[in-house]
């Protein structure tokens, strides 16, 4: 079943691993695995599930928490593939210098 935007995923957790972050979300009751790197040049986002309507299209990326921090980003949507990507130095960043403990991933169109 192709997906239409937008879309939410919960973040089970995200760790530092090397030069990004690596961890486990959930959507439509099966896991994936996610990967976070900074991207300067092209920023961009891959998932593991097809979605339909868009075409290398810049999209907006959001991870947010339960205490109402959120990160934003725009990327260019890269395709399908077999676990869920994140190109973005804003987003990296973000998790790199907070405690804070984001919950979701929400993915819209710009």
């Amino acid at each position: 079943m192709d997906l239409n935007l937008p879309f939410n995923l919960k973040i089970h957790h995200i760790i530092k691993n090397g030069s990004g972050f690596e961890g486990k979300v959930t959507f439509r009751g099966r896991e994936y695995s996610i990967v976070i790197n900074a991207q300067k040049n092209e920023k961009i986002i891959s998932v593991p599930f097809p979605v339909i309507g868009i075409d290398e299209n810049e999209i907006l990326v959001r991870l947010s928490g339960k205490s109402g921090m959120y990160v934003q980003d725009h990327v260019k949507f890269k395709g399908r593939t077999k676990i869920l990507e994140i190109g973005s130095n804003i987003i990296f960043q973000e998790i790199a210098n907070n405690k804070i403990k984001f919950d979701t991933i929400e993915v819209f169109v710009k």
